[in-house]
This record gives C-alpha cells, structure tokens and sequence, in this order.
C-alpha cells in the first residue's frame, strides 16, 4: 500500500528531547544531510542534493521531522492540513524531513518511490530524505515520533512540539507563524500560548 507522506507546502518547547542547550528562544544546531538530502527535479527524473541547516535567514521556517513510518505521518496531519489552508502560500519557508533509518524493514524504497512521487506532484516542496537518521542525533529528537519545529526570521527556535498538537495548540502555533510573517513578534499571549505545548 502507498504510504501517505505528509508534505509542507513551500506555499509550512523547552524541549523534550531537543538538545538541554537549545530550549525555545535558542537555535536549532547546524544540520547537514549528505546521504540522499534534499529531493531536486532533474529533467524527468527525481535527484539529491545535500540539505543544511540554516537555511534562508530572514524567513520564517517551519521545520517536520517524522520517522519514516504510517504511524508517524499521521501525527502531524491535522497541524499540516491546517497549515496548508491557513496560511499565505510562499510567505514562509517549509521542510519535511523524513528519517529513512526508522522505515520499517523492506519499506525505505516504498517510501522514496512515494517521496519522489510527492516532489513531481509539488516541485517547490522542500522534501528531505535522511538516510542515517542524522537530523534525529543532532537534534536529539524521539524515535518514531513527528516533530514541529518553527524559527522566526532571525533563526530563534519559537516553537517545538513532538507527538500529536492539540487543538489549541494548532491555533496558536498557526497565529504565532502568522505573527512572524507579518514582521513582528506575537503578542505575549498568543507566543506563551504556542510554547506552553511542550
């Protein structure tokens, strides 16, 4: 069966396992994927390019980071769905991520078929292919899980969440990206609100 991949449009905590020294309001470590890395479309073919961590300062940045698994795309599906309506496509920058090394056995190739697949569908979809699972030993984050990570402008970590978001917390992680694509920091209210998640 085809594995659903969620995918974050290019049009989308003091932390649970996110490094002690990067809480909410710290930086996400740099980050290189060499091995598969970024999906490109190279004439009717579907091509890798290593993917890093910055990426485009001055842009907001909604980050997933799941396993490679049925049970973790489903996770995070009702904050992209949402994500994906609600907010103004291009305004911001998106990447999925998707750690291969947790794909069952004998499914990773299922999963790159359905990931290239997704990239000719939406070709200014950022997609990440992590073979070795680099992201989740840098970022120290959960096995089988999804996580949602959003940076504003200047690269400050505003918000991370892994497992399911609650509803209040879909609103108001939707708000504080909103807030940040306008050009301005959230009120008070709405920020202490998408990091109370965590």
């Amino acid at each position: 069966m085809k594995l659903p991949i969620l995918v974050l449009l290019a049009c989308l905590t003091a932390p649970l396992a996110l490094g002690a020294d990067v809480p909410v309001g710290g930086r996400l470590p740099d980050l290189s994927i060499a091995e598969r890395g970024e999906l490109v479309i190279s004439g009717d073919d579907v091509d890798y390019r290593t993917w890093s961590y910055p990426q485009q300062p001055g842009k907001v940045h909604v980050l997933q980071y799941l396993a490679a698994t049925r049970a973790a795309s489903n996770i995070n599906k009702p904050f992209t769905d949402r994500m994906k309506t609600d907010l103004p496509k291009g305004s911001f920058l998106s990447t999925t991520i998707l750690n291969l090394d947790e794909a069952v056995w004998g499914t990773a190739g299922l999963v790159v078929s359905e990931l290239k697949s997704n990239k000719r569908d939406f070709p200014n979809a950022v997609l990440v292919a992590d073979e070795d699972g680099a992201g989740l030993q840098q970022w120290q984050l959960e096995k089988e899980s999804s996580a949602i990570i959003v940076t504003d402008p200047a690269g400050v970590v505003r918000y991370f969440k892994q497992g399911p978001m609650s509803a209040a917390e879909i609103d108001s992680t939707l708000e504080l990206v909103r807030q940040y694509i306008a050009g301005g920091a959230p009120p008070v209210a709405a920020a202490a609100a998408a990091t109370s998640g965590h």
